[in-house]
């Protein structure tokens, strides 16, 4: 995976994993072959000698025991905030060029390329004594910088020592940071990417927006998230306008800083920043998000509520979307999934939006001219539910200005809490033309009206609207009066899973499968004897044990069906939430705006995104390796993410290009599912290409000269890709 920011440094790093001798053999032989090939990777032969020193993301493939080692890879911005600042001899804090870079560089948790630090060798008591022993009197290897000839570790290939961050500026070949194995087995590589101009967050404009939006899009296909390090002041701010100018968000974007600066001994840096590196690394959670103080906010629900405490930013109305504390737990149902488009970074915010606090004793003077002829949008912060005084000269201001185009949005003034019509002041004020905007917090409100009023092709009536749609969980949706259902007993939710399970278990029609072996009871079990009854605990005992049951069973039964080419998936997926029509519904009502909102109900999106193999391939990844073209449809309906890789870093679409056909997969199936997840937004990692992978399989292809495969390869794949993907192969036998 790969991280990086919208403005600050940028943090990358990616799977990697061995090449065994039968591989490398493989690659000399395709090498030695593919220069007498006039057809090429493309029509354009490449010119590998202009491109050496270039590929920056390949040479990682780590031996260690004959095991897979995972790396993430990821990109952060930085230009501003407290994290990276130093005093001055005034005694207050400034930012200073580099600083960061080198901090971080010095200690081992966040760089650690021969893995010889303490946190590498501390999993278990021999494994440090050993270390100690040999390591123990070295200084760490964090701290000096990375050697530009290539990091490399005992027992691991080089790996580059810098990376390529594409900016505004053109692209700059960065030197690359590694921190140890994290528990679940991955080590995070990144790089940071320092803006020239560092400022303080107080001084943020909607141009920083616009520029930090573009470095996302810039380096989109090259990470596979976004940690940007940000001012406490106006982080909120910053999360808000990013949250709508990325549409079609597939990757995890970060939003963190601290209180105190990383220069000093106690600081709260050290935890925002390697907890936002960590969750990045190892969640795709598709949203912009403020991570502090242990808990990942939506960004666009955060407020900065205090300037001295460490827990410096809440999310009253919205809970958050994960909390660290001995481990990570994340809501995943709570969790927003992009639409079948893919990414793109919007533009363009309006500046002519303002916002107006009521007070009492507020005239309709103040309010004339405070609305002049440059204003389009305002966010009215009312008391209360959404009132204020029904002063005719305030109403008739309001009118006014609403009559000529002015899109007003009444939010209130209190953190918790929503605007609603209850009262007859609150209803006034919507009779008057200003628009409700239900429990957004006030930063958000003036990011969304900028970006709407932004887009030439909405009108005014339009824009209103809009603000009471939820397009990027900025919002609630209350539900026009409560229902009340009783909840299907314990009991009949297992019964139901267990016939899914049989289901699951009779094969398809035209499916063949292996003899079954016979199983034999043992009589002499040494299993305990059962309990009697009286005092046995029934299980299931509540509706907790029978999700539980449903977590562990679903994703496996999702991927069983995933492979069929029956109806099953189709049945599956509609019994699992019978709302899931009116989502889709609910969906399709803003295609235009890059609603990060899938189409089916949030309970269906988390377990389509759970692995369904041992070796983490989805049910996404297992329908593209069947050839089911209709299945990758619907997965890719409800709310698939195109994005996920396997334990090998693999795609879904790296599986679609290389398939073949089969008895029951046609040419055509295959060209319409790398079509479905090219148009969804899916392309091909920087790691399947550097490590060399993709540029075996087209050697593959031209040496055998197949058409078909080659055209799934150019439809997967656009130009400079191909000719990266070669690049990277030849650099095996150079």
């Amino acid at each position: 995976m790969s991280f990086g920011d919208c403005s600050k440094p940028a943090l990358i790093c990616g799977l990697r994993w061995c090449v065994s001798g039968e591989k490398q053999a493989l690659i000399s032989d395709i090498c030695r072959i593919a220069p007498t090939n006039r057809h090429g990777f493309d029509s354009a032969r490449l010119d590998i000698a202009t491109r050496r020193g270039r590929g920056t993301w390949t040479q990682w493939r780590v031996r260690m025991r004959h095991e897979f080692s995972y790396c993430t890879q990821g990109f952060a911005p930085a230009d501003r905030g407290t994290i990276g600042m130093l005093k001055t001899k005034e005694g207050g804090y400034a930012p200073h060029a580099g600083f960061l870079a080198s901090n971080l560089r010095s200690q081992a948790r966040f760089h650690d390329p021969h893995q010889d630090s303490v946190f590498a060798n501390s999993q278990s008591v021999s494994a440090y004594s050993s270390w100690l022993s040999t390591n123990g009197s070295k200084p760490p290897s964090g701290s000096s910088s990375p050697r530009l000839s290539g990091i490399s570790a005992p027992g691991e290939h080089d790996l580059s020592a810098t990376m390529t961050v594409h900016t505004s500026e053109g692209p700059f070949n960065l030197p690359s940071l590694v921190t140890p194995r994290t528990a679940q087995g991955k080590r995070i590589r990144y790089a940071i990417y320092e803006y020239k101009k560092l400022i303080d967050s107080s001084e943020v404009e909607l141009s920083d927006y616009i520029r930090m939006a573009g470095d996302i899009e810039a380096n989109y296909k090259t990470f596979d998230a976004f940690v940007i390090l940000h001012g406490t002041d106006t982080m909120s701010y910053s999360a808000s306008a990013l949250s709508f100018l990325l549409e079609d968000l597939g990757k995890t974007v970060i939003l963190t800083g601290a209180q105190i600066p990383l220069s000093e001994l106690f600081t709260d840096a050290i935890d925002n920043l390697l907890g936002s590196l960590i969750i990045a690394g190892h969640y795709r959670i598709p949203e912009v998000c403020v991570f502090f103080d242990n808990h990942l906010l939506r960004g666009n629900r955060s407020v900065k509520a205090s300037s001295e405490e460490f827990g410096a930013f809440e999310s009253a109305n919205f809970a958050p979307l994960a909390s660290v504390g001995t481990g990570i737990d994340v809501v995943w149902n709570e969790v927003l999934r992009p639409g079948l488009r893919p990414f793109r970074a919007h533009k363009s915010l309006s500046a002519d939006v303002a916002t107006l606090r009521i007070f009492p004793g507020i005239t309709g003077k103040a309010i004339r001219a405070f609305l002049g002829p440059e204003i389009k949008g305002v966010v009215l912060e009312s008391y209360g539910a959404g009132n204020a005084p029904r002063r005719e000269d305030l109403l008739s201001a309001f009118r006014e200005a609403a009559d000529r185009g002015v899109v007003i949005v009444n939010v209130s003034q209190c953190a918790i809490g929503s605007v609603s019509e209850i009262y007859e002041t609150g209803r006034a004020l919507v009779a008057v033309g200003i628009a409700g905007g239900a429990d957004m917090t006030v930063e958000c409100a003036l990011a969304k009206l900028a970006y709407l009023l932004s887009k030439p092709d909405l009108t005014p009536a339009q824009v209103r609207k809009l603000m009471g749609h939820s397009l990027r969980g900025e919002l609630t949706v209350h539900s026009p009066a409560p229902t009340y259902s009783s909840p299907v007993p314990a009991g009949d939710r297992l019964r139901t899973l267990f016939s899914r399970v049989l289901d699951c278990s009779v094969p398809a029609k035209g499916v063949t499968t292996s003899p079954s072996t016979k199983s034999h009871l043992n009589l002499h079990s040494t299993v305990d004897d059962p309990l009697p009854e009286d005092l046995d605990r029934p299980w299931p005992a509540n509706l907790r044990d029978a999700e539980a049951a449903e977590k562990a069973i679903l994703p496996y039964l999702l991927g069983q069906a995933a492979a069929r080419p029956d109806s099953l998936l189709d049945h599956l997926i509609s019994s699992l939430d019978s709302d899931a029509s009116s989502f889709e519904k609910d969906h399709k009502e803003v295609p235009v705006l890059g609603a990060g909102v899938a189409a089916s109900p949030t309970k269906v999106i988390a377990l389509l995104n759970e692995p369904s193999t041992p070796i983490l391939q989805t049910p996404l990844h297992i329908a593209v390796i069947a050839g089911q073209a209709h299945n990758v449809d619907l997965l890719l309906a409800s709310g698939a993410s195109v994005h996920l890789r396997d334990q090998l870093s693999h795609s879904a679409l790296f599986y679609a290009a290389r398939a073949t056909a089969s008895e029951t997969t046609n040419n055509s199936n295959l060209l319409r599912i790398v079509e479905s997840l090219r148009n969804a937004g899916a392309h091909l990692g920087e790691v399947e290409i550097e490590r060399g992978d993709v540029g075996v399989e087209i050697a593959r292809t031209w040496k055998r000269d197949d058409g078909i495969a080659r055209k799934l390869w150019e439809r997967a794949a656009d130009a400079q890709e191909l000719q990266r993907a070669e690049a990277a192969l030849r650099k095996f036998v150079e």
